[in-house]
């Protein structure tokens, strides 16, 4: 195997990238590992084979993986030796003619110091037993804590879960625990794993030959994922056990001494018997503490921490990433789950890695392999030092994860000694006392004025006391720590500049310090390893202890659906979300409410979760009235299964949205009307009640007709007719003349007012002349160009056959619709604005009967545009809200985008559709403060806890202004989004720089109003 020279820190994830990745990647661009691979696929007719990018599903692909670059290491230059053939001769040198060949000269004698202290210290580690490790004198049980929640959460609940924590962090006081040893280690998110869960999750189309395969798609999703070096936490907490006995300590002492001997004939054989008995020695010890152990557990699995157990694979991860601190991230190449670890196992450690030492340079050189290539790493551990009041929760993030939003993999290492309550009373009182003495020493002794800060510090130490004595909750609690954390870099530069940054972030309430010793505190990260110097302990209770909370970050989705986008509150990570999993694992709705102002990016979100979820085999219907969404349609991955139908303009069919034939009858081969259905088995006769629940629904569905056709043609109408008490009573009366078969039509309906208008035997004159009128105004709208859809020609009922099933898309647009404008009287609006209404409420039907006339099992997704217009009447309020309640029942994902969030809260008498929205997407309100209030109901968040600034804030990043010097609203051209999928809401950035390729279905959803946008000379 061919091992490729030092890489750069900067390929954490991607072992195929060899360039660092540029400060500013423009929309679009090519990443430079594709460049690479597309150049060499120009320059060699037949490709070489190479390493696989990332897992596909087949083992052909038309993107290639990029050829190896070979790339200098980074490592210091070397100082040079000082010249002379004989010692005495350089050292005269070095004193009369080179002043600097002296300081060379030390320099090269305290690195060969350095290194041979170095090959001198041993790891303190013996071996590890199940999730027990121990040295010779200390046993450390390592519990495994998973992520937790944090961002919009409410202060109230923030709070108890610093205080929950704190809890047992006491509680483990009182049980006797003197000491944890806390490690917060990065895993790569598993970017390979979704792939391979997507592929099973999905039931992707064919593939279209000349568009882009199944297989090139899951392969471009993983390579634009790993652009952004995501990461996943996993914190351990190491609970150092009662000291080990006398006896175990000798056993452990002997058996290292006579290792080197362990293959001699005879002295192996006492070498092994000697360390089988320091083997049952350690058992022995653990079956005798085993209730303590218990307890210990008891605690660590309990509301706060919810702690378990570290399996054998993740006690290989803590030990392996802990000796390779500095080198690039490997989940898959180092867990083995092997279990037990012998102490040659452990000696086995020292050997991942070469650290060298450069004397005054603050830094630890790195080197290593990983996935069979070199890397180089400089690492550099800051301690944690003074720190401020801190206001955790209300105002700050938990001080552990200050540092994440800078997207570093930032690892911790916490050393903290536990304090019961009399150990901290007793301690206190004795630094009462020296202070009162010192007071005595100056009033007493020497007829002084003492100090003011002896006085304060009395005050504070009394203060503390009183705190504790009058604690019933545990959480006064004292401890004493060092907290560590470690940056890396690919340059001994870089990584200083991100201390820098660090710092910064960190600054002004908490200072990092860079200490001497680097070697010893990267060490410290190590289990078992001692405490690498004393220097800035910190002594906090335990609640400000647990304001770390390490544990917490970006929650939000799974690891199996669709992308929407990156977390963007604490650490970037893809945010994954499953269309399906509301209704296939939690029996909830499937409507998901879009609400933001034009111009936000709903739009093409929207188009982006329709474009991934029919790839991966979904049903998709789309209403778009503007009509920009019609080019999904003319994808070339969806040739022969897409279709466009345009419900206005030339193209329109007549009749097409005849309410009569939009609206479909049940089917009496659907489930819910099988006779062994569960429903019935309480029944009498299953069969009888399976036929009246049919016929039920069918008259159900007749009378449902009915009102929609009334609605239309009210809708039709002016403000000053639909005023007129018998307006309603005509147009009723006429819809029951006809019936609700779905045989008839509107026309049938103005026949049957006009016969009304027409009866000789009417005596209410104020009815007949009602009937005329409307008549009169139907016959004149029924004529527009724009209402050929719903008025089919005669003779003829209309199109609405049940659609084709080998169509997997469908878009439905409006050409040439004049909608409304808003704050305009409705009696000021031409017929083809009142047309408006009625047609997107019969386009609203057309897309929710191609959803609903699929088999329930299907998955489907549905998007609305618009949605405004049909929460402005009755029928339209209605038709919402069977979308709302029986999307979970016919698996449909409803994605219902509108510019306020009252279209969903029920204001005005409407029905209340938020206790069914699982999921919801916020995006830029226009800072309008009664739809941010709105948007908070509807996200279930308190009111007044300062979540009214970040909804404010919503939107593209950067200050978008018309003067160029000033603008830079090109810098971050992603839309952000708060996104709420279940109890879990996160702040989203809709960034798709890396998905280079889908550049085809971005260039489909521009809906710029620029000639390039449309198609023209750019």
């Amino acid at each position: 195997m061919t091992l490729q020279p030092d890489n750069e820190i900067a390929a954490l994830f991607d072992p195929n990238f060899d360039e660092p990745e540029p400060a500013i990647v423009a929309p679009g661009a090519l990443p430079p590992s594709w460049a690479a691979a597309m150049a060499a696929n120009r320059a060699a007719a037949t490709p070489a084979p190479v390493q696989e990018l990332a897992w596909p599903q087949a083992p052909g692909s038309s993107i290639a993986a990029p050829a190896p670059v070979a790339s200098a290491s980074a490592a210091p230059d070397a100082e040079p030796e000082p010249t002379g053939k004989g010692k005495r001769r350089g050292k005269k040198r070095g004193r009369r003619g080179d002043p600097e060949a002296e300081f060379t000269r030390q320099v090269a004698a305290a690195k060969k110091r350095a290194d041979r202290e170095r090959k001198a210290v041993r790891l303190a580690l013996v071996g590890v037993e199940g999730n027990v490790t121990r040295t010779r004198r200390q046993s450390t049980a390592w519990f495994v804590q998973p992520p937790g929640p944090w961002n919009m959460r409410p202060v109230g609940k923030q709070r108890r879960y610093i205080q929950n924590e704190g809890l047992v962090v006491a509680n483990l006081a009182e049980s006797g625990v003197i000491g944890l040893h806390r490690r917060l280690v990065r895993t790569p998110w598993p970017v390979r794993q979704w792939a391979q869960a997507h592929d099973g999750w999905a039931d992707p189309i064919p593939d279209v030959p000349g568009a882009l395969s199944w297989a090139d798609y899951l392969r471009g999703q993983q390579h634009a994922m790993l652009w952004g070096n995501p990461t996943q936490k996993g914190r351990y907490w190491g609970v150092e056990l009662p000291r080990r006995s006398v006896l175990a300590q000798g056993l452990d002492t002997l058996g290292q001494w006579l290792l080197p001997v362990i293959d001699v004939p005879l002295l192996g054989r006492i070498a092994r018997l000697v360390r089988t008995w320091a083997r049952d020695a350690f058992l022995g010890e653990q079956k005798a503490i085993a209730d303590h152990l218990a307890t210990i557990e008891r605690h660590l699995s309990g509301q706060g921490v919810n702690a378990k157990p570290a399996t054998a694979a993740q006690m290989d991860y803590l030990m392996l990433r802990s000796a390779t601190l500095g080198l690039p991230l490997d989940a898959d190449g180092v867990i083995c789950g092997g279990g037990d670890w012998e102490e040659s196992d452990v000696a086995a450690l020292e050997d991942l890695t070469t650290l060298e030492l450069t004397p005054g340079e603050g830094y630890t050189t790195v080197r290593g392999q990983v996935g069979g290539r070199d890397y180089t790493g400089y690492a550099i551990v800051l301690t944690l030092g003074r720190m401020a009041p801190l206001p955790i929760p209300e105002k700050m993030l938990p001080w552990q994860v200050l540092g994440d939003p800078s997207g570093e993999p930032l690892e911790w290492s916490e050393r903290i000694s536990l304090k019961t309550k009399g150990q901290t009373l007793r301690s206190l009182r004795r630094l009462t006392s020296k202070i009162e003495a010192q007071f005595d020493h100056y009033t007493v002794e020497h007829d002084q004025v003492p100090p003011q800060e002896l006085a304060e510090q009395h005050a504070l130490a009394q203060r503390v006391i009183s705190d504790i004595e009058e604690d019933h909750s545990g959480l006064s609690v004292r401890t004493e720590g060092w907290y560590r954390v470690l940056v890396v870099g690919s340059s001994p530069e870089e990584a200083k500049e991100k201390v820098s940054l660090l710092q910064e972030m960190y600054a002004p309430r908490i200072r990092l310090e860079p200490e001497h010793g680097q070697y010893q505190l990267l060490r410290e990260f190590i289990p078992g390893e001692p405490l690498a110097n004393i220097a800035h302990c910190r002594r906090m209770n335990v609640e400000a202890l647990s304001a770390g909370m390490a544990a917490v970050g970006d929650r939000i989705g799974d690891r199996t659906g669709v992308v929407v986008g990156q977390t963007a509150s604490i650490a970037p990570r893809p945010a994954v979300w499953d269309l399906f999993a509301a209704h296939e694992k939690k029996h909830k709705s499937g409507l998901t409410p879009i609400v933001a102002v034009p111009g936000s990016g709903k739009t093409f979100l929207a188009g982006m979760l329709v474009y991934q979820a029919v790839r991966a085999g979904a049903y998709g219907v789309v209403l778009d009235p503007s009509g920009p969404l019609k080019k999904l349609a003319q994808l070339p991955e969806f040739r022969g299964i897409a279709e466009v139908q345009a419900l206005t303009g030339r193209t329109s069919r007549p009749g097409s949205l005849n309410p009569y034939r939009v609206i479909v009858d049940p089917r009496r081969g659907d489930p819910e009307y099988d006779p062994t259905s569960p429903d019935y088995t309480d029944d009498a006769d299953p069969v009888a009640a399976a036929q009246s629940q049919y016929e039920a629904d069918l008259r159900a569905a007749e009378a449902e007709r009915i009102s929609v056709a009334v609605s239309v043609l009210k809708m039709m109408l002016t403000p000053s007719r639909l005023e007129h008490q018998w307006t309603e009573t005509v147009l009723q009366t006429a819809a029951n003349m006809v019936g609700g078969d779905r045989r008839h039509n509107l026309s049938e309906v103005l026949a049957a007012i006009a016969t009304i208008g027409d009866s000789k035997d009417e005596t209410n004159v104020d009815l007949i002349s009602c009937a005329r009128s409307i008549h009169q105004d139907l016959a004149t709208m029924s004529q527009l160009s724009e209402a050929r859809v719903l008025f089919p020609e005669e003779g003829t009922i209309g199109d609405g056959e049940d659609g084709d099933r080998t169509v997997r898309l469908t878009v439905l647009t409006m050409p040439g619709l004049q909608l409304p404008p808003e704050g305009t009287d409705p009696a000021q609006w031409t017929p083809q604005q009142r047309m408006a209404g009625p047609l997107m409420h019969m386009a609203a039907w057309m897309a929710n009967r191609l959803v609903y006339e699929l088999p329930r099992y299907e998955r489907k997704v549905l998007f609305l545009d618009e949605n405004k217009y049909l929460e402005q009447t009755g029928a339209g309020r209605t038709l919402n809200l069977r979308i709302a309640r029986d999307s979970r029942k016919y698996k449909v994902r409803a994605l219902v985008c509108s510019q306020l969030p009252d279209d969903y809260l029920g204001v005005d008498g409407t029905d209340d559709k938020s206790a069914l929205t699982y999921e919801v997407i916020i995006g830029d309100l226009g800072g309008n403060a009664h739809a941010i209030e709105g948007a908070l109901k509807l996200l279930n968040l308190p009111l007044g806890e300062g979540y009214e600034s970040l909804l404010a804030g919503l939107g593209g990043g950067g200050e978008d202004t018309l003067d160029e010097d000033t603008d830079t609203e090109h810098l971050d051209q992603a839309r952000r989004f708060i996104v709420k999928m279940a109890d879990d809401i996160e702040l989203i950035r809709s960034d798709w720089t890396h998905y280079v390729h889908l550049a085809h279905v971005f260039d489909a959803l521009d809906s710029r109003a620029t000639r390039a946008a449309i198609g023209g000379a750019p």
